[in-house]
């Protein structure tokens, strides 16, 4: 059975085509802010810039189908776009954040200070980190908008979860891209909200699959292949 795209789908890969687009330039030798951001910025100014960094990550949300729906699935998002505003807020030299709390809270901006002690091949490392938690994302969306039973091949076959693995992927590299002490910290948050979401997903496969499911979750790791 052939299923149609959705609105919601389109969305989550106009997301995916533009964050391509704006940041494989971070990969290639360049000087001060990439060419992208730099068009972007001169003819969006810096609260253009954010919010369509914004908007990008969170249309990535519309490509992280689940099995069932659950009640902590909007739990979890919302996690999700909390990271994302004060990543995105804090990255581009606008930490939103900061400026709301800041006549009361002295909160450190590390990014810069970290950049001048190491140089920027961490920045290149967390994009490339990035990519291939899109990478996941996206080819688990295709796994899953076909499937009509339990999916075991491909990515699954690796991982119960390649798409969260993905978006935790996705995260952690561009906390190395441009670390704050916002992000750092809701970070493990998120990590937090994506297990107990993922368990919570289990008990419902359990539920659908039976037998089938028990096999393949004893052969095959929740997260990272071999560990966890």
């Amino acid at each position: 059975m052939t299923r149609r795209f959705g609105w919601t789908t389109w969305l989550g890969w106009l997301g995916v085509a533009l964050f391509v687009a704006i940041y494989a330039v971070e990969l290639l030798p360049h000087h001060g802010r990439p060419v992208t951001l730099k068009w972007i910025h001169d003819h969006l100014g810096q609260g253009g810039l954010i919010a369509l960094n914004i908007l990008i990550v969170l249309a990535f949300l519309a490509l992280l189908p689940y099995r069932r729906p659950t009640k902590g699935v909007w739990k979890g998002k919302g996690t999700f776009v909390a990271f994302v505003i004060a990543l995105m807020t804090e990255m581009f030299g606008w930490p939103l954040l900061l400026f709301l709390v800041s006549p009361l809270f002295d909160v450190p901006n590390i990014a810069r200070p970290f950049f001048d002690a190491v140089g920027h091949w961490p920045a290149r490392a967390g994009t490339t980190m990035s990519f291939v938690g899109l990478a996941l994302v996206a080819g688990g969306w295709h796994q899953i908008h076909r499937a009509e039973d339990l999916v075991t091949t491909g990515l699954y076959r690796f991982v119960r979860h390649p798409q969260y693995t993905g978006l935790l992927l996705f995260t952690l590299g561009w906390i190395l891209h441009w670390p704050s002490v916002v992000t750092l910290a809701l970070w493990p948050l998120l990590v937090a909200a994506y297990f107990w979401l993922a368990k919570q997903e289990e008990k419902m496969a359990r539920d659908e699959f039976g037998a089938e499911w028990d096999e393949y979750a004893a052969r095959t790791k929740r997260f990272v292949p071999g560990v966890v």
